[in-house]
């Protein structure tokens, strides 16, 4: 899975998501290190475990509805340049059923003249 998601880091299909854009920063000293993408092309992530969540939205016969969905989180530990302090990084966009989805409607996604 984690060779995957690397390779379709690698030939550029998340580099239009602006969430993938952002820097992560040291905790200790501030000191910004490398982006989610850089991380993600260079291989330098784990796949954690598949998580069950429940997701509220917007219903058509009550006000809220719920459904169940899975993830599977990918953690980053990114290490500071400047102090040597270690983090666990991961976001919501994070996720390889999020990374997955952004991939496939890249490549459906086509301009007919």
């Amino acid at each position: 899975m984690a060779e995957e998601i690397s390779a379709e880091a690698r030939e550029g299909s998340f580099d239009s998501n602006p969430r993938l854009q952002n820097w992560g920063v040291c905790d200790k000293c501030g000191c910004r290190v490398k982006r989610y993408i850089e991380y993600l092309k260079a291989g330098e992530f784990e796949v954690g475990k598949v998580e069950s969540i429940l997701v509220t939205y917007p219903g058509y016969y009550y006000l809220y509805a719920e459904e169940a969905e899975t993830m599977t989180t990918i953690v980053i530990t990114a290490k500071c340049q400047r102090c040597g302090f270690e983090k666990k990084m991961t976001d919501p966009a994070l996720t390889v059923e999020y990374l997955q989805s952004f991939a496939k409607r890249k490549e459906t996604l086509r301009l007919c003249v």
